[in-house]
């Protein structure tokens, strides 16, 4: 039987293909095949009514429906053990082997087996890129496998903890980039609850309740570490919970009107009319008292600023904040508890969002991004029960919260350049990305980090594509001035060099780090490729030469 659709999970991840069924409500059969392994035995089944995943079969043994139900708290060892041995008579389902021993009844039946569809689903989002899915309509291949109930189950859930789980960088860098500097909103009637977040990721859900922001204002709030975020709204972007906030469409200019032409000859001048004191002899009967003319034009005349008032609110906010302790700056007193800290956030997050500035005060709105950012990181520090006591410790030894800051804000730096050199160990280079990105914009001092992040940029697929790596070389380049002695530094402009073209230049690099260290595998190998592919052109060359067509053209 021809599938009606099929490709490969590299390119459409299980994740967006199970999103595709739900929202085009697909009735069908859904199959999942290793590569290159067509034994039936091997594949992974779902029937889908209405693009919910209604039956599954996976070919791993797991999520036994008994095991199911005694986890569940449904039945206990005992039941769980006899099902078990009249299992070993063939013939029967352990779902109806327990419901007629009267061990369960048909509702707790029915929620057991809504939850091994739903552990089941969760398996299947593991499964490797290079697994072939195959959709057929209107067939469902499982109709003689196990009971013929048909439970839908929404997959919302395990789609979203597999985002969390079994990330495809690529695909979710690609989702956000197309929504980059667009404000996000939660959707309206989106079902969150159903979503099992992190104590992280309720904080930005709830950033979101108070105003639509983009990615980059959402990090910069700091609630929670740059990997979170960014695989938050991609799965909420992916299961249309949240997004992009409709661009306003400008209301039409009202038609001008054409003023009448001025009348020919002298224009009167503006009147100007004041309030005149009589000076000397009073007028005469039925004489006309004129005003006296002004040369000023009202119009000319500065208007009060209506904002005004904001401005010195947004100064005076600014000075506050500098020297105020993240206690003082939130507005709390020292033994606040977390609830306190939180509320006292939001309210303050929906007096200082930068978005929620009036457009008439849009120059104003990198100061009150600083003054959120520094709101941000007083409520980050004072909900972490660990970070704020060494922050109460670090008060109480006379350390400014600037300092404190300062020293953060390295830390966390360092914190994630580890994290990147992790995957880069495991040349998962995708997921290293933003580890090395937030190392670098934490302490771009700091030439190790620059140089990492110098490296993983390079090998983005645009920045292959074009070829272009003098950026990247000139600060790859200053950071080894700064660090000269740093073979790993050195190492990763060799090369930045040798994809750059360069590879008189990288050689060069190659060779000093392998006679510094005779160890450095890599680079040695680099140096006797080199050498090889040189002494090949060499020999191919003086053998053409001694050619008859070389010895023919020496005669020439």
């Amino acid at each position: 039987m021809e599938p009606t659709a099929q490709g490969v999970l590299g390119k459409t991840p299980f994740a967006h293909l199970v999103v595709y069924c739900v929202d085009k409500k697909l009735r069908g059969a859904l199959v999942l095949r290793p590569e290159g392994d067509d034994d039936a035995a091997a594949a992974d089944v779902l029937t889908l009514v209405d693009g919910l995943p209604a039956k599954i079969r996976i070919a791993d043994p797991v999520e036994h429906l008994g095991r199911v139900l005694l986890e569940i708290g449904a039945i206990d060892d005992l039941a769980y053990n006899e099902s078990l041995m009249a299992l070993g008579k063939g013939g029967v389902l352990q779902g109806q082997v327990l419901l007629a021993a009267g061990k369960i009844d048909a509702p707790t039946l029915e929620k057991g087996l809504r939850t091994q569809i739903a552990r089941k689903l969760g398996h299947l989002f593991s499964r490797p890129p290079s697994t072939r899915y195959a959709y057929y309509d209107n067939v469902d291949f499982l109709s003689k496998f196990g009971g013929p109930e048909l439970y839908p189950v929404d997959p919302t859930p395990a789609v979203f903890a597999s985002v969390r789980a079994h990330p495809s960088m690529p695909h979710a860098d690609a989702t956000l980039e197309r929504v980059k500097g667009t404000p996000l909103r939660i959707k309206p009637g989106a079902p969150l609850s159903s979503l099992d977040f992190t104590r992280p990721e309720r904080e930005v859900v709830e950033l979101l309740r108070l105003a639509a922001m983009s990615i980059e204002q959402v990090l910069d709030a700091h609630v929670a570490d740059a990997r979170t975020v960014r695989l938050l709204l991609y799965g909420l972007l992916l299961l249309k919970h949240i997004e992009p906030m409709p661009v306003a469409v400008a209301a039409p200019a009202p038609p001008s009107v054409q003023m009448p032409p001025p009348a020919l000859g002298r224009q009167p001048s503006p009147v100007v009319r004041v309030a005149l004191k009589r000076i000397g002899t009073p007028l005469q009967k039925g004489a006309v008292e004129v005003a006296p003319k002004s040369d000023r034009d009202p119009r000319s005349e500065p208007r009060p600023d209506p904002h005004a008032g904001r401005r010195a609110e947004i100064e005076a906010k600014l000075s506050e904040l500098k020297d105020a302790s993240h206690f003082a700056a939130l507005g709390v007193e020292a033994a606040a508890s977390i609830e306190e800290v939180k509320n006292a956030y939001f309210q303050l997050a929906k007096r200082w969002h930068p978005d929620r500035l009036p457009p008439e005060l849009a120059n104003e709105k990198e100061k009150v991004a600083t003054i959120f950012t520094r709101l941000a990181e007083a409520y980050q520090v004072l909900t972490d029960p660990t970070r704020r006591a060494d922050y109460e410790k670090a008060l109480a030894a006379g350390i400014s919260t600037a300092d404190q800051e300062e020293v953060h804000r390295v830390m966390s730096a360092h914190s994630a350049f580890q994290k990147a050199e992790f995957f880069v160990g495991k040349n998962q280079l995708a997921e290293a990305k933003p580890f090395a990105v937030q190392a670098y914009e934490g302490d771009p001092t700091d030439p190790e980090h620059v140089a990492l992040y110098c490296w993983i940029m390079a090998n983005e697929p645009e920045r292959r594509e074009s070829g272009k790596y003098d950026d990247l070389l000139l600060k790859i380049g200053v950071a080894l001035a700064e660090s000269p002695r740093s073979e790993r530094i050195k190492f990763l402009r060799a090369m930045l060099l040798k994809a750059a073209g360069r590879m008189g230049d990288a050689i060069r690099d190659f060779r000093e780090i392998a006679e510094q260290n005779p160890r450095h595998v890599e680079a040695a190998r680099e140096v006797r490729l080199y050498t090889m592919r040189n002494e090949r052109d060499r020999k191919g060359k003086d053998e053409g030469n001694d050619s008859l067509l070389g010895r023919f053209l020496k005669k020439k």
